[in-house]
């Protein structure tokens, strides 16, 4: 290992999160994620009609995107 590495660890909190955004949003159409990220366990299952996997992500996505007056929003 070279000494000037900075060692990265990966974790899986921020799929952990997304993974419960999803969920929330999944609600909004009826279906549901079981998630499961015990024991090291990375389980994440969908449950509902599979037509409405399209609109939860727009919504998902739709939370990330910058809005026009956003204090975020450079242009």
């Amino acid at each position: 290992m070279h000494l000037n590495m900075v060692r990265i660890q990966i974790e899986d909190a921020n799929l952990e999160i997304m993974a419960r955004i999803v969920k929330a949003a999944s609600h909004k159409y009826n279906c549901d994620v079981e998630i499961d990220f015990s024991n090291g366990v990375r389980k994440v299952v969908f449950m509902g009609d599979e037509e409405m996997k399209p609109y939860i992500a727009g919504e998902v996505l739709d939370i990330f995107e910058s809005k026009e007056g956003d204090a975020c929003s450079h242009q």
